[in-house]
């Protein structure tokens, strides 16, 4: 597995808008903002870890149109470094699993809000 690069953000960015799901993406970024804000005043809340792959769920959720499921699998696959196809035919919980990981291992409310404005502009 890679980290998530430029490129993604574009196909993120379309699938934002495609999927229409603007809307679960800034309120992810809001919460997230919320437990870094949480932990300073060293509260409990919901990690970040599980704002986004929460986050991910609905995009993933989201992606009813054909069009959408495919720039999904088109974008996992690449991050992934797997076929399209093979991201389709994965199990579900692998899947969840590629999310979290991805997660954990990038700066996703980076990335995700990169996307997210640059679907506003599209």
């Amino acid at each position: 597995m890679r980290k998530i690069n430029t490129g993604d953000v574009f196909k993120m960015a379309r699938l934002l808008k495609n999927a229409n799901v603007m809307d679960a993406v800034k309120d992810a970024y809001k919460a997230s903002k919320k437990e870094d804000g949480a932990k300073e005043a060293h509260k409990e809340g919901p990690d970040k870890g599980s704002i986004w792959v929460d986050a991910a769920m609905k995009v993933l959720a989201s992606c009813t149109s054909q069009q959408a499921e495919e720039q999904f699998y088109d974008l996992m696959a690449g991050i992934c470094e797997n076929k399209p196809e093979d991201i389709r035919d994965r199990p579900l919980d692998g899947l969840m699993e590629d999310i979290r990981r991805i997660c954990q291992e990038n700066n996703v409310a980076n990335f995700l809000r990169s996307a997210s404005d640059f679907a506003e502009k599209l």
